[in-house]
C-alpha cells in the first residue's frame, strides 16, 4: 500500500516538472519572438531615417538641376535677342542703300535740268539720312554692348555656380569627420527646472535633440525647458552633412535639496554627506582660493558649521552614481575639465565639469585638501583630483600626499562637506 502511495506521489511530481518545463519553454518562446519582433522595429526606424536623408539629398539635387536650367534659358533668351537685333540692323541696312540709289536716281534725273532748290533739298535729305544712319549705328553699337555684358555677367554667374559647387563638393569629400556636440546643462541629479541646449564645435552647425527616444527630434540651438527624469538624445551636423550619431544624457530631477545653497547631498557608506558645489568660497564664477594650508581650510570650513572633506567623501562626490573614472565618464576629454592650461579658472567655468551629484571642478584647476591621512606617512594629508596642468592624470582617484600640511601652494585649494 505504501508502495503505491510513493509511487503515485513521484508520477505527480513527474507530471508537475513536465508542466514547469512546458511553461519555461513557452515563455523562452514568447521571449524570443518580442526579441524578434523589436528587431523588426529597429530596422523599419533605420530604414525610415535612410529614406528620409536619401529622400533630402535627393530634393537638393532636383533644386540643382532646375536652377541650371532656369540660367540656360536665359542664356538661350539671350542668345535669340542678339539675333532678332542682328536682324532688324541688317533690314536697316539694305533700307539705307535702297535709299542710296534713289537718291542717286534723283540726281541723274536732275543733272540735265539744274534746279537749285531741288538741290538744296535734296542736300538736307541726305544730311537727314546720314544723321538717321549715325543714330541706328550707335543704337546698334549700344544694343549689342549691353547684349556682351548680359552675356558675360551671365557667364560668370554659371562658372561661379559651378565653382561654387566643386568647392562644396571638394569640402564634402575632404571632411568626413563629424562635428563634436555636447548638451548643457550635463547628465546629472537636478533640482530645479533647466534649460536644454546643445552645443557643436563647429560654426554654421545644426543641433537637435529628442526627448525619451531619437524618434521626435527638435532643434536645440536654442533653449529648451526640461523638468523630467529620465533619458534626452542629442545630435550635430555640420555644414557639409557629417552628422554625429544620437548621444544619451540621463537626468534625474529631485524633488527636495536637504543641504541648502551650492551644496548637495552625496551617499557615503551608508549615510548622507553634503558636499559643496564649488571650490571655497564655493560660489559660482568666483576665483576659488589657494595657497592656503591645509590647517587653514580645515579651519575655514569649521567656521561654516562644515568640516573638510575626507578622501571617502571627495571621491563619492566626484565619481557619481556610476563610479565612473572621471566626473564627466570613464574616457578622459581635454575640452570637459580645466586640465591642460597654465592656471586656475573661475568656479563653474567649465561647465561641462560636473559630476553626476552636482559638484563641479572636481577634475583639475586645483589640487584639493582632504581631511585623510597618508597610512604610511601620517604627519602628511592628502590632496585629490589634479591641478590645470595635471591632464588625464586629473582623475576621481588620483590623490598625492607630498604636500606638507602646515605650507601653501598656488596649486592647491579646498571645498567643505557637512
Amino acid at each position: 500500500m505504501k508502495n503505491e502511495e510513493h509511487s503515485d506521489v513521484n508520477e505527480q511530481q513527474k507530471k508537475s516538472r513536465k508542466k514547469k518545463n512546458l511553461v519555461i519553454l513557452i515563455l523562452m518562446f514568447l521571449l524570443l519572438l518580442c526579441l524578434f519582433i523589436v528587431q523588426c522595429h529597429l530596422e523599419k526606424m533605420k530604414q525610415d531615417a535612410l529614406r528620409r536623408q536619401q529622400e533630402t539629398e535627393e530634393e537638393a539635387r532636383q533644386k540643382f538641376i532646375l536652377d541650371s536650367l532656369r540660367a540656360l534659358e536665359m542664356y538661350n533668351d539671350s542668345v535669340l535677342n542678339a539675333k532678332r537685333i542682328a536682324d532688324s540692323i541688317a533690314q536697316a541696312e539694305a533700307a539705307r542703300i535702297a535709299d542710296s540709289i534713289r537718291i542717286a536716281d534723283s540726281l541723274a534725273a536732275l543733272k540735265g535740268n539744274t534746279n537749285w532748290d531741288s538741290l538744296r533739298h535734296v542736300r538736307d535729305s541726305l544730311k537727314h539720312i546720314q544723321d538717321s544712319l549715325a543714330a541706328l549705328e550707335k543704337a546698334r553699337a549700344d544694343s549689342l554692348a549691353r547684349i556682351a555684358d548680359s552675356l558675360a555677367a551671365l557667364e560668370k554667374a554659371r562658372q561661379d555656380s559651378l565653382e561654387k559647387k566643386r568647392i562644396q563638393d571638394s569640402i564634402r569629400a575632404a571632411d568626413q569627420i563629424p562635428p563634436n556636440a555636447e548638451i548643457v546643462p550635463p547628465a546629472g541629479r537636478y533640482y530645479d527646472p533647466i534649460k536644454l541646449k546643445v552645443k557643436c564645435d563647429e560654426i554654421k552647425c545644426k543641433t537637435y535633440l529628442s526627448v525619451g527616444d531619437t524618434l521626435h527630434p527638435v532643434d536645440a540651438s536654442k533653449a529648451v525647458d526640461y523638468n523630467k527624469t529620465g533619458s534626452v538624445f542629442f545630435q550635430a551636423e555640420d555644414s557639409v552633412g557629417n552628422r554625429t550619431k544620437w548621444e544619451e544624457a540621463k537626468y534625474d530631477m529631485a524633488s527636495d535639496n536637504i543641504c541648502g545653497k551650492n551644496a548637495y547631498p552625496v551617499p557615503v557608506g551608508g549615510k548622507t554627506v553634503c558636499v559643496d558645489a564649488y571650490e571655497y568660497p564655493n560660489v559660482a564664477d568666483e576665483n576659488p582660493k589657494d595657497m592656503v594650508s591645509r590647517e587653514e581650510a580645515a579651519a575655514l570650513c569649521e567656521k561654516e558649521g562644515k568640516h573638510l572633506c575626507s578622501l571617502d567623501e571627495w571621491q563619492a562626490a566626484c565619481r557619481g552614481k556610476d563610479k565612473t573614472r572621471y566626473s564627466y565618464g570613464d574616457a578622459y576629454k581635454p575640452s570637459k575639465c580645466n586640465t591642460n592650461t597654465n592656471t586656475a579658472k573661475r568656479s563653474g567655468r567649465k561647465e561641462q565639469c560636473r559630476s553626476w551629484w552636482g559638484m563641479y571642478d572636481m577634475n583639475g584647476n586645483l589640487w584639493e585638501w582632504t581631511s585623510t591621512t597618508h597610512k604610511q606617512h601620517p604627519d602628511k594629508y592628502l590632496v585629490a583630483g589634479g591641478a590645470w596642468n595635471t591632464n588625464n592624470g586629473s582623475h576621481c582617484g588620483e590623490s598625492k600626499f607630498s604636500f606638507y600640511p602646515q605650507n601653501q601652494y598656488p596649486s592647491v585649494g579646498f571645498r567643505c562637506c557637512k
